[in-house]
């Protein structure tokens, strides 16, 4: 009997040794699999770019390596804070403004941090960008807060002060008309919002109201800036444009809707990029922009137009069609001078 119980429970003693070795194997492997894919991720961290589009960040007081994630999101994880551990910088973060160069990985992002720079930046601000957009971008490369640009731009006391300056400006609720698409160079120690706006005013002024605009009267110039910012999302092709502009402008003259679907967003404060994907949830609201529903122009204009397009818009081209739209994969536009024809060239060529 004592022999048959001490055999049982050598097997017992067996099974449990064979369990628990599988248990400690497997969690080797579990440990083994683990630290490699942990440490392949590591190493594709330190070596992948992090930084997709040059930008400017500022440091303040109070600022270290540690929180760093709060100024470059892409550093909010744990194998940063891994890396800082174990790599810290031998320097510390001063309060200055640093450009980070696109395609930046952590190693060039930390020696960037031990550069400040005090020069200047090139901007681009495209033909097709509103006020929403240039924040937006302006915000990205951490030059304003969100919506400083946006205030700035449309804060009535601001806009007064400039009338000073500028001939072109008069009683308006926003800067929307004005602000000139194109590429500037700004200080970026600090960057200041009213340099850049009167900047953009200048070039405005330059480009558009001096040589086109300076013996119309403002009506006119509302109008036509107006419709221009219309023109300019509608039609890229600057050959086409009088010939849209045309077109719009013999609507707005026999009392017709415009039907332009890209003045729909507008008063939701979208950027252009927001508005591709809301167009047809807003194109039954009813408000002072959106030309579905509404006779004649919008309240403001709903981009900043560059010079050829609002220069296409004052000499129009005269033509005997009332209607227009583009194929969706080319963008080749077809005019039609009936509905009928219109609803034909639907069916044809909107696939």
């Amino acid at each position: 009997m004592y022999k048959m119980n001490s055999f049982n429970n050598k097997k017992i003693n067996e099974k449990k040794w064979s369990f628990l070795s599988k248990i400690i194997k497997f969690f080797i492997i579990f440990v083994i699999f683990f630290s490699w894919y942990h440490y392949i991720n590591y190493n594709n961290f330190i070596n992948e770019s992090l930084i997709s589009d040059d930008i400017i960040i500022e440091i303040k007081s109070g600022d270290n390596f540690s929180n760093l994630w709060n100024k470059i999101e892409e550093l909010n994880n744990n194998y940063y804070k891994y890396y800082i551990k174990n790599n810290t910088p031998d320097f510390e973060l001063q309060a200055w403004s640093y450009k980070l160069n696109s395609w930046s990985n952590i190693n060039d992002i930390i020696l960037s941090l031990n550069k400040p720079i005090n020069d200047e930046i090139s901007i681009t601000i495209l033909e097709w960008w509103n006020i929403y957009d240039i924040d937006e971008a302006l915000n990205k490369k951490w030059l304003i807060d969100a919506w400083e640009y946006i205030n700035y731009v449309t804060d009535k006391e601001k806009i007064n002060a400039l009338k000073e300056f500028f001939p072109f400006l008069w009683d308006i609720e926003t800067l929307e008309w004005f602000l000139y698409p194109d590429t500037y160079m700004v200080s970026i120690s600090p960057f200041k919002i009213n340099n850049f706006v009167i900047k953009q005013l200048e070039t405005f002024e330059i480009k558009v109201y001096e040589k086109i605009l300076k013996n119309l009267d403002t009506k006119t110039i509302t109008d036509l800036v107006n419709l221009a910012s219309i023109v300019e999302k509608e039609e890229r092709n600057n050959n086409e444009k009088p010939t849209v502009a045309g077109i719009l402008k013999k609507r707005l003259n026999a009392w017709w809707m415009i039907w332009a679907d890209i003045t729909v967003c507008y008063p939701h404060k979208l950027t252009s990029e927001e508005c591709k994907f809301s167009i047809t949830k807003y194109l039954y609201d009813k408000n002072d922009y959106n030309t579905r529903q509404m006779v004649w122009l919008p309240k403001t204009p709903i981009w900043n137009p560059n010079f050829t397009t609002i220069n296409a818009t004052l000499n129009h081209k005269e033509t005997p069609y009332w209607f227009y739209l583009h194929n969706v994969s080319s963008w080749k536009i077809y005019y039609a001078e009936t509905n009928w024809e219109h609803e034909q060239n639907k069916v044809k060529y909107m696939k």
